[in-house]
């Protein structure tokens, strides 16, 4: 239930942004800062759930504190994305525009544990909490590299069903498109956030058994 509320408060006020803001591309800045958001209190919650860790007064603190970095994080993931897929769908008479796009996006898979890294790690300093967490995240990704397999496919089915979404509004109705791509980009983001955050903490505890 606190993940559908988060997700609909995050979407109503992404609502009420592109509807009264004058900002040029208001509905792009909304998915840009309104996913993070979802993605940061699911991912405290599912962890410290997961762990039996932090009370709620500590999880609404961690938070606060970590929000800004997950905003920062999930807008380089996604124009990592971006640029995989545009690089492969342009590439589709080039070999190696291709095999980049191919590597960019791989390369993204590789960062699926540096969100919940940045939110779920106790004793991260705020100078070096981002690239820690990215350097983090591609050392545990070889720790079980067919999961990250796995979470790359899913990624890519999401962008690509999230593209044909976006399709069919836009041929359905005008405008429809943008209310569209940002519920289901809200709402996606918290069953994703979750899965992620479970794959993350089984590969900790295997990376802890294998070290012994």
């Amino acid at each position: 239930m606190l993940y559908l509320a988060t997700c609909a408060v995050v979407f109503g006020a992404q609502v009420a942004f592109v509807a009264f803001s004058h900002v040029k591309m208001a509905d792009f800045y909304a998915g840009l800062i309104g996913t993070p958001l979802v993605i940061v209190v699911v991912t405290v919650f599912a962890g410290a759930d997961a762990t039996n860790t932090m009370t709620l007064a500590q999880r609404w603190e961690r938070i606060l504190e970590r929000a800004w970095a997950i905003i920062l994080l999930d807008v380089g993931l996604s124009f990592v994305q971006i640029s995989g897929i545009e690089a492969m769908l342009s590439g589709a008479s080039n070999a190696g525009d291709t095999i980049t796009g191919f590597l960019t996006l791989l390369l993204s898979a590789m960062l699926v544990y540096a969100e919940p890294f940045t939110a779920l790690e106790r004793d991260a300093a705020m100078l070096t909490l981002l690239p820690f967490a990215i350097l983090r995240s591609m050392m545990l990704g070889w720790v079980n590299i067919s999961r990250i397999f796995s979470l790359f496919a899913v990624q890519i089915a999401v962008i690509l069903g999230s593209i044909l979404v976006h399709q069919a509004a836009t041929k359905l109705l005008a405008g429809a498109a943008t209310w569209t791509d940002l519920a289901l980009g809200t709402l996606l983001s918290a069953p994703l956030a979750v899965l992620f955050t479970v794959a993350y903490l089984d590969t900790l505890t295997q990376e802890h058994l294998t070290t012994r």
